[in-house]
C-alpha cells in the first residue's frame, strides 16, 4: 500500500511538471516565457520538484543508497555531465526521461556542469 501511495504521488508530480513545461506564455499573447537558462535555474525548474529535500526522487535515492552517499543531488561529488545526460535522456526506475523539447542539449550541458561542480 505504501508503494502505491508513493507511485501515485510520483505520477502527480510528473503530471504537474508536464503541465508547467510550456514554451509560450498563453496569457500574455504568446510572448516567450522566461525559461531557465543557467544550470541552477534548470535544476530548480525541472529537478527540484522530485529531487529536493524530502521529495520522492530524493527519498527513493536515500532508500537505494542507505546513507552511503548523499541522496540530494546538489550534495553529491560523484556526478559528472555524462552521467547526468544519461539519466535525463534515458530515465531510471520511476524517473521519467526528458525529451530535447523539454531540456535541450545546451540546457542539459549547463545542468550537467552545475551538478558536477
Amino acid at each position: 500500500m505504501k508503494n502505491l501511495v508513493k507511485i501515485m504521488i510520483f505520477i502527480g508530480v510528473v503530471c504537474f511538471i508536464n503541465l508547467n513545461a510550456k514554451e509560450k506564455d498563453i496569457l500574455s499573447g504568446g510572448v516567450e516565457a522566461k525559461m531557465p537558462k543557467t544550470g541552477e535555474e534548470i535544476y530548480n525548474y525541472w529537478c527540484l520538484p522530485c529531487h529536493g529535500a524530502n521529495m520522492p526522487g530524493t527519498n527513493a535515492l536515500q532508500a537505494l543508497y542507505q546513507g552511503s552517499i548523499p541522496a540530494e543531488l546538489t550534495k553529491r561529488d560523484d556526478l559528472n555531465p555524462e552521467l547526468i545526460e544519461y539519466f535525463v535522456r534515458e530515465g531510471k526506475h520511476s524517473m521519467p526521461f526528458f525529451r530535447k523539447v523539454e531540456i535541450n542539449d545546451e540546457e542539459l550541458k549547463a545542468l550537467g556542469e552545475y551538478l558536477s561542480k
